[in-house]
């Protein structure tokens, strides 16, 4: 088969898994070490399932969180009565097993942004990114201190450090770019030389690094803690139902109101509205959304190393960009991040990146933790950093697991109202916020915030970007799977 033909049979096998049904969340996901121990509202349920309520939220991650909350503190929808179902246990998807970063990466993907969309609206969303990390810690804030001392949140200094010269390159045009657009963000980011990085920052290869502000948390423990604060001040409208996937949802235009049926293994709840925080799974339960948002599986590791390095988790947090990479003749293929975060009580490391065949990484199954992408994490990380000593690194896997991410073709989450052209069902009463392409906590609160004052009727026109939103345009112009295999995998 020659090249041409290898690469037109790679994009077609690509256009055909995120076009796949994505199915529910799979019973036995691998456990994240941030899940452990569970959380005491881990496994809830009501003792008789809701049969009617005013607005149903689909999903316990930190979306649903921020939509619930958002509800519940609204005067208006005081006597509203508002359910969660979540397909497993609670915060059990993409946020209770992600790298535990609060960073934009604004910065990096400018170049791309703009590129197909245009400077204007590309800082559009760098500032909406930048804006819902002060809200989230500006929030956090007003927590509790056992929260928020459980959540071990904290502002760090991230590095990004670039492993080729040409990545470099185009990371410093991107930063260009960011900057004559964004100026008043601009003196946040430093760039370092290869020797400044590597003097600095103890790599053992770098062509050059760049500093910029980012945090760090525990996300299950922040997000389930939210959601027990949420059911104590709220009991008489607020449950949660664990364990309870949501399996179909129709619509009766005869009823006068709770017209959508929503379908689960526990019985049938009735719904004036429906809130889909479902990300990667959603088309299964809107299927005009396959190819539109889809799976990506994620690899992520807790590792000590030997000799012990200085413990820097409360000051840094770490990633590593060299070229994505395919090789066609395994199929194998090579993201080009890295990211890294370290407990700042142990030190341990929480360390993530794909390398994965491409039937392994376009799949819902976090089931499976893969051998390929396991034993690149641990070799990776043994090679990331010199030792005082000069001994080689050795490192001791405490946990390796994996997640499933919502992608879109554009890049871009999908936010809004969902009309009939993608429920398939008249009635608009159904809404969404998913697909985060991976990087959800630079986004999803504000994102929750948002969402839940469209439901509430409020305008949130200049608030929301418009590349965020649901339109006939950017579904028909930006959203087609067989955009995915270029934007994504630069095929």
């Amino acid at each position: 088969m020659g090249m041409d033909n290898k690469r037109a049979a790679v994009h077609d096998k690509i256009v055909s898994l995120v076009s796949q049904d994505p199915g529910l969340p799979r019973k036995g996901p691998s456990v994240a070490f941030w899940q452990e121990p569970t959380h005491a509202i881990s496994n809830i349920q009501s003792p008789q399932l809701p049969t009617k309520v005013d607005i149903a939220i689909v999903g316990s991650g930190i979306t649903g969180c921020s939509v619930a909350r958002t509800l519940l503190s609204n005067p208006k929808l005081r006597n509203k009565r508002i359910a969660l179902f979540e397909a497993r246990a609670l915060t059990s998807g993409a946020t209770g097993r992600n790298g535990g970063h609060l960073v934009s990466p604004a910065a990096v993907d400018f170049a791309a942004v703009a590129s197909l969309f245009g400077a204007e609206k590309a800082a559009e969303v760098t500032r909406f990114s930048f804006r819902n990390l002060e809200r989230f810690h500006a929030f956090v804030s007003t927590l509790d201190e056992d929260l928020r001392d459980a959540s071990e949140v904290r502002k760090v200094q991230k590095v990004m450090n670039f492993l080729e010269a040409a990545t470099f390159n185009h990371f410093k045009e991107s930063l260009r770019q960011f900057s004559a657009a964004c100026p008043e963000l601009a003196d946040q980011f430093k760039i370092l030389s290869a020797d400044e990085a590597k003097a600095k920052y103890k790599f053992n290869e770098s062509a050059g690094a760049c500093e910029q502000p980012a945090g760090a948390v525990w996300p299950y423990r922040i997000i389930t803690g939210l959601f027990a604060k949420l059911l104590k001040e709220n009991s008489s409208r607020f449950t949660i139902d664990t364990n309870t996937p949501v399996t179909g949802v129709t619509y009766d235009a005869e009823k006068p109101n709770y017209r959508h049926k929503l379908q689960t293994p526990r019985g049938v709840v009735h719904a004036d509205q429906v809130v889909y925080c479902t990300n990667a799974y959603t088309s299964h339960l809107l299927p005009q959304l396959r190819g539109k948002v889809f799976p990506f599986r994620g690899t992520m590791s807790t590792q000590s190393i030997s000799p012990n390095l200085p413990n820097h988790g409360a000051r840094h947090s770490w990633s590593i960009y060299h070229e994505p990479k395919f090789d066609p003749a395994t199929g194998t293929f090579t993201f080009g991040l890295y990211y890294m975060t370290q407990n700042a009580k142990t030190g341990d490391f929480f360390f993530g990146g794909e390398k994965q065949r491409l039937e392994e990484i376009l799949i819902s199954d976090d089931t499976v933790v893969p051998t390929l992408p396991s034993q690149n994490l641990t070799s990776l990380m043994e090679g990331t950093f010199k030792s005082a000593t000069g001994e080689p690194m050795k490192t001791t896997p405490r946990r390796i697991w994996s997640g499933i991410m919502g992608f879109t073709p554009d890049g871009m989450p999908l936010v809004g109202r969902l009309g009939k052209r993608l429920t398939g069902r008249p009635g608009d009463g159904e809404w969404a916020a998913v697909g985060f392409n991976g990087y959800g906590m630079d986004k999803c609160w504000l994102v929750g915030e948002l969402l839940g004052a469209m439901i509430a009727g409020e305008d949130v026109t200049g608030r929301l970007p418009a590349l965020y939103q649901i339109t006939d345009e950017r579904l028909n112009k930006f959203m087609a799977p067989r955009d995915v295999p270029a934007r994504l995998f630069h095929l």
